[in-house]
């Protein structure tokens, strides 16, 4: 079983790999979803004892499997879901210390017979790390179980049975990869245990917990209007043209003819740079817009530019902050780059509070996550 779990979290870590570069915002908030899973289960071992025969022994059960269904719903980066699952593990042996009087050999006693789980959780899941397609989940549940034991025994002689509701509560990590359709594909690790149950015995009654740890793949569906569609990326802003120069006539009676004078040519801009969701990173529409800035700078003889970096309101109004200044300091890096001097760059972000596009909270708009590039004489 240690192996099952070494396997699944190499597994999961080389899923989560591309999402731990950068925090996750929320890609579906207000989500309703749904779905089932499958897994292994490994019952720890349960030392059984009474006091008042001196039995003591304990029972060693094979690898089992789980069954389950769930539906909850998706806030940010919290899950909230209900969950009905079942495992089934079966007696391997028992390991007898002192007989208490039963019909059982000391030492190693092959068993029969198996335990059964059903189990009623509600489950809180955070998201710890990822991006829009790739996620880490940690989670919790509380609920309540019905522990069943069916004549756990050795050959004749029959040792427990019977069933029992009882607290139970689980540990829970995940990785889960969206494909389309608003499908999602989960692989993860539990420890599941309950409080301890009484159960009928020859001897009298015994009380133990039911412990697993266990490995389990999950297929999600997604649905309900509050989650957001995607959008088509806008086209990049073309530079406009610059505005002709006007010319003033000499006056007539003049006697001597005066230079024609030009008023100053009006500088272009603003230039919108618009960027990928939750990224600050250049693409080659926004390089040509920015060349085209940087053009204009030069040949406008301006001699100053404000690069104001904007987000759409998909995420924390803080994260989105200083996601805007990231995506500023990007475009400045870039005019940089390209000749203009850095102390002719000034940066700052509005984050969500500048919308281009008014939007709900937790929308993303593509004309939202931008950085207004401004050139001034």
């Amino acid at each position: 079983m240690r192996t099952l779990l070494l396997t699944t979290l190499m597994l999961g870590s080389a899923l989560a790999a591309p999402a731990l570069s950068s925090a996750a915002q929320a890609d579906d908030s207000g989500s309703y979803y749904g779905g089932f899973e499958l897994g292994l289960t490994q019952a720890l071992d349960n030392d059984i004892s009474h006091s008042g025969s001196g039995l003591s022994l304990t029972d060693e059960k094979r690898l089992g499997v789980l069954g389950g269904v769930y539906f909850g719903k998706a806030m940010g980066k919290w899950r909230l879901e209900g969950e009905y699952a079942i495992r089934k593990n079966w007696l391997k042996q028992l390991q007898v210390t002192n007989a208490g009087g039963l019909n059982l050999d000391t030492g190693e006693n092959r068993a029969g017979g198996d335990t059964r789980s059903t189990a009623i959780m509600a489950n809180a899941w955070y998201e710890l790390a990822g991006n829009e397609r790739t996620k880490l989940f940690a989670g919790m549940g509380l609920g309540l179980a019905n522990l069943r034991v069916e004549s756990e025994r050795s050959g004749p002689q029959a040792l427990l049975n019977g069933s029992q509701w009882q607290l139970a509560g689980q540990a829970m990590l995940q990785v889960v990869h969206e494909i389309p359709g608003g499908i999602e594909l989960g692989a993860g690790v539990r420890h599941f245990r309950t409080l301890s149950s009484d159960f009928t015995s020859p001897v009298g009654t015994v009380s133990l917990p039911f412990k697993a740890n266990e490995v389990f793949a999950r297929l999600t569906w997604h649905f309900g209007a509050d989650a957001p569609a995607k959008k088509a990326e806008p086209a990049p802003v073309a530079a406009p043209a610059p505005a002709p120069a006007v010319v003033q006539e000499a006056p007539k009676p003049a006697p001597a003819p005066e230079p024609v004078k030009q008023a100053p040519v009006a500088l272009p801009g603003p230039f919108m740079v618009f960027f990928d969701w939750d990224k600050s990173t250049i693409t080659p529409e926004a390089q040509n817009i920015i060349e085209a800035a940087a053009k204009a700078f030069k040949e406008g003889k301006a001699v100053h530019i404000q690069a104001t970096g904007h987000a759409d309101r998909s995420g924390p109004e803080a994260y989105n902050m200083k996601l805007g200044m990231h995506r500023a300091e990007a475009v400045k890096a870039a005019l940089v780059a390209l000749g203009v001097e850095a102390d002719s760059i000034s940066v700052e972000s509005k984050g969500e509070t500048d919308l281009l596009v008014p939007t709900a909270d937790g929308v993303r708009e593509p004309q939202n996550r931008r950085t207004a590039i401004v050139i001034s004489r």
